[in-house]
């Protein structure tokens, strides 16, 4: 493909576009930013009228919250997050391919982890994370489950159980093989996720399934519409109370014919019709030599949007315009559990930051959209008088 008439200016480390090219912005047509790391400082302005601007965003708003809200949204063009509205969705990012999540090699059979309850003294249960104290509130729910089943914590977070020397650096040791093997040990994981955003699903969820142990999930509200089966996990907000959820999964842990319905996808394949669809469409892959990673695609995709925009110019026609909005990534406001384990009120920790941010969404519009081009003590100054 021809990129050369798509000029990307991407200030993260994820691309190598060197910072000098930013200078002469008025060359360029198309600017690509990647949401974690994007600083009001980054944004070429002011914005000229031929500008088109892209994100690729495949995090939670616990990284960059600016994102959730309608008002950052609108001001770019084309966009690769883990929404399925977004315009290049990632969705299944972190999942490899089928053939990896079909995997049994990883797999030990109930006796095994019945075995290892007793002889090992494991929990029927894992949990394993380390970025402690999130806008999902995913600990206090784990302290609540703790009262009335075992759990081994691993993680910094709730820390009950040491990790092995070679499993402590949190980023190698979580691909590990050796933490593969430690987690398929366990019956059930804890797989919640650090916010609650749409389609918001990571290795927290896909890591379980490829090893066999049945994942207890919090994240996406939609996140049966990516389960292999409709047997294959068991999702916390089913449950009435946290007390109900541990006496399911102490009737599980009990029952070996009960639980083993929730692996016999990993033998008889994926049924899920979602899924399947999604992983048949996919462009790119993570574990096929050759294949280019959805990065790169998104580029491409870019591209593509471009040229037709320049074919139908040629023609005579108006250009397409694309223009994101919120459902292109858009989270809510954090919630927390009450004592229950519902989910209950909002989550007073991360209020503040959450509304200053929406403030914020909105004053880079208005300054963006007038053709201004601002720093960030203007930005402030903005932001006093709407306070």
């Amino acid at each position: 493909m021809r990129r050369r008439s798509v000029l990307l200016y991407c200030p993260s480390p994820l691309y190598e576009t060197p910072n000098a090219e930013v200078k002469d912005a008025n060359a360029k047509h198309v600017f690509v930013f990647y949401g974690t790391d994007l600083k009001i400082s980054d944004l070429p302005l002011p914005r000229q009228p031929h500008h088109e601007w892209a994100v690729l965003h495949e995090e939670s708003p616990k990284n960059n919250i600016l994102f959730s809200f309608q008002d950052m949204l609108v001001l770019f063009n084309h966009t690769c997050t883990f929404r399925r509205e977004s315009d290049y969705a990632i969705t299944t990012q972190h999942l490899k391919s089928q053939k990896w999540l079909l995997d049994t090699k990883y797999m030990k059979s109930t006796h095994d982890k019945n075995a290892f309850q007793k002889t090992l003294g494991l929990a029927p249960i894992i949990f394993t994370h380390s970025d402690c104290d999130p806008p999902s509130d995913r600990d206090h729910f784990v302290q609540l489950l703790m009262k009335h089943i075992p759990v081994d914590s691993y993680g910094k977070c709730l820390n009950n159980r040491r990790l092995p020397e070679s499993l402590q650096d949190p980023i190698k040791g979580m691909e590990h093989n050796e933490f593969f093997e430690l987690v398929s040990k366990y019956k059930f994981s804890l797989a919640m996720e650090n916010a609650v955003c749409k389609d918001y699903i990571t290795e927290k969820l896909w890591r379980p399934l490829v090893v066999g142990s049945v994942p207890v999930i919090f994240g996406s509200p939609d996140v049966k519409d990516m389960l292999p089966s409709d047997h294959s996990g068991v999702v916390i907000t089913d449950f009435a109370t946290v007390e109900n959820l541990a006496k399911f999964l102490h009737y599980l842990n009990n029952n070996d014919s009960a639980y083993e319905e929730y692996l016999n996808w990993k033998l008889t394949g994926i049924t899920n019709p979602i899924l399947k669809d999604i992983l048949s469409r996919r462009e790119w892959s993570s574990d096929q030599e050759g294949s280019m990673d959805f990065v790169t695609n998104f580029e491409c995709f870019i591209c593509k949007r471009l040229h037709e925009n320049r074919r139908r110019m040629q023609k005579g026609l108006l250009p397409l315009k694309h223009v994101a909005n919120e459902s292109h990534y858009g989270c809510p406001v954090p919630h927390q559990f009450d004592e229950n384990g519902q989910v209950s009120g909002i989550h007073k920790r991360w209020m503040y930051e959450w509304s200053m941010s929406e403030k914020m969404a909105k004053a880079v519009r208005q300054l963006v959209e007038a053709g201004k081009n601002f720093t960030l003590k203007d930005l402030d100054a903005h932001l006093s008088l709407d306070l």
